[in-house]
């Protein structure tokens, strides 16, 4: 009797062993997604589906909950995006993935840059106002580059277009005999409106892009080649009947390749603040008028 007890003790045991395992807690985590800017909940036949799409790299993520036969079930459709969903951008900008930039080769672009320049350590008596001299640069219509972590490295082509710009009653700028740029008094009797000089560059940007964790901020660091292909001044009066008089000319020297050094930080790849400057003149060191340019403004897409 007692061989008998301890087989039907042994049997029970073995026979809960299983039952135990089974209700082993199941994790509640269906799915996990980085950055989620959409959330698609949808009802059929088969039960509810519902569909996450990640805010950066565009993929979706799904999850069935099936129904039992016979049961009633309620559903709703909600629909949600984030303020700064740029689909253009994400077409352009594939080289964001999942809140970083995942790793390897990458085709992206760059937004638009718009500041205020500095003529900074002018000579010729300066004259060169800040708040009149502006910049429009489009940092890079292409680029290559190659992303690890949060960081990546690219190379990329843009355009840059700066302005320099001065107002006064009795001198424009005009070019000097040597090919530079000086000061010159307009005609008698004329008032001058303002002169300004012009210079276009083909840029090649080299820089360093990092994402800071846990945040939508971004900084981008590094040089930027220029290639000064075009350059002109422009001087505006109203002679002594009042009539509108111009200046214009190509017939001077710039330094045909400059060096910059870039900095920007932008919130959310939509708005930031940008720093450019260069320790290199703007033309020929024998110019009377001559300076380094520093640039502050905005960014765009960048």
């Amino acid at each position: 009797m007692k061989t008998l007890r301890y087989i039907l003790v042994l049997s029970l045991l073995f026979s809960i062993k299983p039952q135990t395992a089974s209700c082993a807690e199941v994790p509640d985590t269906l799915m996990e997604v980085d950055t989620p800017s959409k959330v698609l909940i949808t009802e059929s036949s088969e039960g509810t589906r519902i569909t996450v799409t990640d805010n950066k790299c565009g993929s979706e993520k799904s999850y069935l909950v099936e129904y039992t036969p016979g049961a009633k079930v309620s559903t709703s459709r909600k629909t949600t995006t984030s303020l700064f969903d740029i689909p253009f951008l994400d077409c352009i900008n594939k080289k964001e993935k999942c809140g970083c930039f995942g790793s390897g080769w990458s085709i992206g672009a760059d937004g638009l840059c718009i500041g205020l320049n500095e003529a900074h350590d002018q000579t010729g008596g300066g004259g060169l106002q800040w708040a009149k001299s502006f910049e429009i640069s489009w940092l890079s219509c292409i680029n290559v580059g190659y992303a690890f972590s949060r960081s990546r490295i690219y190379l990329g082509l843009g355009f840059d277009w700066r302005n320099y710009k001065a107002t006064s009653d009795s001198r424009w700028l005009e070019t000097s005999e040597n090919g530079g740029v000086q000061w010159g008094e307009a005609p008698e009797g004329a008032l001058v409106k303002y002169s300004r000089l012009k210079v276009f560059s083909l840029q090649m940007p080299l820089l360093y892009e990092w994402r800071v964790p846990k945040s939508q901020l971004k900084l981008k660091i590094g040089p930027i080649l220029n290639f000064n292909t075009y350059s002109s001044l422009l001087g505006v009066c109203n002679d002594a009947y009042g009539n509108r008089q111009e200046y214009f000319t190509k017939n001077f020297k710039r330094n045909p390749t400059t060096l910059d050094f870039f900095g920007a930080f932008s919130y959310s790849n939509v708005l930031g603040i940008y720093v450019r400057y260069s320790p290199m003149k703007v033309l020929k060191d024998s110019s009377p008028i001559n300076f380094t340019p520093l640039t502050i403004g905005i960014s765009f897409f960048i």
